[in-house]
């Protein structure tokens, strides 16, 4: 039956193949490809625009098998800690997916404290190398409008997607232009480097050196709560009627990111944006003039800006300040 209806509806089309029918037919068509198509295509790209790429979704990760000696990886690849203290080798390129295990069971405090800056220095020199291209890329653009001269699409494209990934609001495209000397200070000032010995103590102190049950089970490395759907780890110790949980992550170098970013958008560290400022990009910031403006990291504040201080003091973490990577 539903044959025959196919075949009828089909003779009735070439009959009338000349009637008004097929002019609708076509002119339907012509509106969808001329005018419908194109504003689907816009309005994709709109929404893509609003969707932050991260470089970080393409580094390598190392897989660390169980029962194998992440110290005798590391020494494989010539990763030498002492070395890269005295500014004679840069740091290997090594990004483990994970904390090693060996965290929990060595029981010699000063090596397991080199394992541990030695699986999370590389991420953060490249998470900070990311942030530093993109900052170069930004300021040659804000020259290029400075000078008069027009930016490109792929530019203003490329601005579009750091301004949502910063969490810096614009209204429309007017707004923008109206604004746009104070928008883009601002968003070059949130798209700042995070010195490694501040992200290094801080992760010492937040995961236990990383013995902690959330940095072994769940790459939560610096303590950030979530309360939204995806990862996270419920604490044993949370209060009734609480419900937040520690936000984890699939690698080391993602949770890095994510601390990263949210010193550079939450308004609790505005403060250190703007000391920050102070420095310039071939300068090394002065990492205590950072943790001074802490207090809001933890509810211990001005106990928990010490507890950093010593943290980077007792461990000479301001031998990193100037570690780079190694080229690939």
């Amino acid at each position: 039956m539903a044959r025959r209806l196919l075949i009828r509806m089909t003779e009735m089309y070439k009959h009338h193949q000349r009637t008004p029918i097929r002019n609708t037919i076509i002119t339907l068509f012509a509106i969808g490809f001329f005018i419908v198509g194109p504003l689907w295509l816009a309005n994709w790209q709109i929404k893509q625009s609003f969707v932050p790429y991260s470089p970080i979704k393409h580094v390598d990760i190392i897989h660390l098998q169980e029962g194998k000696s992440t110290i005798k990886l590391l020494a494989a690849y010539g990763f030498d800690l002492r070395k890269i203290r005295q500014k004679k080798s840069g740091v290997p390129a090594l990004y483990f997916a994970n904390l090693p295990r060996e965290l929990t069971k060595l029981k010699d405090t000063r090596e397991k404290k080199r394992l541990f800056l030695s699986a999370l220095l590389p991420p953060i020199l490249k998470v900070n190398n990311i942030i530093t291209q993109d900052r170069q890329r930004l300021k040659k653009i804000i020259l290029k409008l400075t000078l008069g001269e027009n930016a490109t699409e792929a530019e203003y494209y490329w601005v579009t997607q750091k301004l949502v990934y910063y969490k810096i609001k614009v209204n429309d495209v007017q707004d923008f232009m109206d604004r746009m000397d104070v928008i883009l200070d601002e968003l070059l000032s949130r798209m700042n480097v995070i010195p490694p010995q501040l992200a290094l103590a801080q992760a010492a102190q937040e995961s236990g050196w990383g013995t902690s049950r959330f940095s072994q089970k769940g790459n939560a490395l610096y303590g950030e709560w979530t309360w939204g759907n995806g990862c996270g780890m419920v604490p044993r110790q949370r209060e009734p009627g609480k419900k937040h949980r520690m936000k984890c992550f699939p690698t080391i170098i993602e949770a890095v990111s994510s601390y990263i970013h949210n010193l550079n958008t939450h308004r609790a560290y505005q403060e250190l944006r703007q000391v920050r400022r102070r420095f310039r990009d071939d300068q090394s910031m002065d990492v205590n003039a950072l943790v001074e403006t802490m207090t809001q990291y933890s509810q211990e504040r001005d106990h928990y800006v010490t507890k950093i201080k010593n943290i980077i003091r007792v461990n000479r973490l301001n031998d990193f300040r100037r570690a780079y990577l190694q080229p690939v």
